[in-house]
């Protein structure tokens, strides 16, 4: 499939861009496709490229093309440039080569968020707060703040001078860069309230399973080789790449289905969990809200499904749905929806998401204490898990689960199974 995708857009790229954009051209180029009325689409590009009143580069009314055959498909389904599907590729594969910081603009001002630890820019001396006001003396104010992000990229080995200023001061800094491998991470952890370990996913990037393997190992090395318990949160997680989300989730999982994908033929494709290395013992408490989506749901529907972790939160986000890279000849992709997922107990939850069993938007059975604080001020924790009511609320339950539960009421229901489920070819 993705060789004769390559080739027929390889031969339809070609006609294009030797300006060769006549209906017969086309269809000839694209003979193979089994659409009798690709020559009508042939003609109105080539009426376009004849008469529309500004002329169009080729290649942008090409790529302008693939793209509305996209529009037709759901919101997952997107075409991407090359330059897309390049920063997409960076923004995934968790890491590329530059200088290593986060930046947001305010206005015309461009400011550092912050250096990523271990960067080219942490290493040089860059702060988060400072603001960069020129890049190799070219000022932001007359480059405006795109140009200036452009000037900061480029090549593995090349140097980049930052002009920043620092805590109010008057004279710019000059601050030479030089670009070099950066690494992203996708996870976070901590050692919270003595013995519990918390374990923060941002994204599923191609590292993630190792980087919480890493995380799970550092956490109970510095507890004494165990640990009273996770709190696995997945806040705001968008998702990414499924496979990541499988084995993250067979890290607790010993047996059975993980996710379930059904494409187009109903063929249906099982994630099974092993046994080997599985942790069935500490408990774990899963944060999501309505931003954990994607693969950060396969994970929570399994540990819900399989009773392994208790969900604490807010209703998901719900996006069921699978999707694939097809790399076309010249650098660009096709991100295609190929399937949609169930869950082990066979809920597929798209547009619907996955409700938590202890849901902290709505409240559950009478409390005899009046309210969530009476609860929550018995349970004494570290002064940065009290300022995040959802992670105080985590550690209450793992430090008295029964009252914790008892307080917010019976567990959310599960969601209905699809009452009529495609089955296995």
């Amino acid at each position: 499939m993705l060789r004769e995708m390559r080739f027929r857009s390889s031969s339809v790229f070609a006609a294009f861009a030797a300006g060769i954009l006549t209906g017969a051209a086309l269809t000839a180029a694209a003979g193979a496709y089994p659409f009798e009325k690709l020559h009508v689409f042939a003609e109105a590009l080539s009426k376009i490229d004849a008469h529309y009143v500004d002329e169009r580069d080729p290649d942008t009314l090409l790529y302008d093309a693939i793209g509305g055959l996209t529009q037709g498909l759901d919101d997952h389904s997107v075409f991407l440039d090359p330059d897309r599907y390049a920063q997409m590729r960076e923004q995934t594969s968790g890491e590329y080569f530059g200088v290593g910081i986060e930046v947001e603009t305010r206005g015309e001002q461009v400011f550092v968020v912050v250096p990523l630890e271990g960067s080219p820019a942490a290493e040089a001396g860059i702060l988060a707060g400072d603001e960069i006001v020129a890049v190799d003396d070219a000022s932001v104010t007359e480059i405006g703040t795109e140009g200036a992000l452009a000037r900061i990229r480029g090549d593995r080995g090349t140097v980049v001078v930052l002009s920043v200023l620092r805590d109010g001061t008057e004279v710019p800094l000059d601050i030479s860069v030089r670009r070099d491998r950066v690494r992203t991470r996708s996870v976070d952890s901590a050692l919270i309230d003595g013995g519990i370990g918390l374990v923060k996913v941002e994204r599923f990037q191609r590292r993630t399973f190792d980087e919480v393997r890493r995380a799970l190992t550092e956490l109970e090395e510095a507890n004494g080789n165990s640990l009273d318990g996770i709190v696995l949160d997945m806040r705001g997680n968008p998702g990414g790449y499924l496979s990541q989300a499988v084995a993250i989730a067979d890290l607790w999982i010993d047996q059975g289905t993980i996710v379930s994908t059904i494409d187009r033929r109903t063929l249906r494709q099982r994630d099974e969990a092993h046994p080997a290395g599985t942790d069935t013992v500490t408990p774990i408490a899963v944060l999501v809200d309505s931003g954990s989506a994607s693969a950060a749901e396969i994970v929570a529907g399994a540990l819900k499904d399989h009773d392994r972790g208790k969900l604490i939160g807010y209703q998901t986000y719900g996006k069921g749905s699978v999707q694939m890279f097809f790399d076309l000849s010249d650098g660009s992709a096709l991100k295609l929806t190929t399937a949609r997922y169930y869950t082990p107990a066979g809920h597929h939850i798209h547009g619907t998401g996955i409700s938590p069993d202890i849901a902290l938007g709505e409240r559950g059975a009478e409390d005899p204490e009046g309210d969530l604080a009476a609860l929550l001020d018995e349970v004494v924790v570290d002064e940065a898990v009290s300022s995040d009511p959802e992670m105080h609320v985590a550690v209450a339950w793992l430090a008295d689960p029964v009252r914790t539960e008892a307080f917010f009421g019976e567990p959310t229901a599960a969601l209905p199974a699809e009452a009529e489920e495609p089955s296995a070819e």
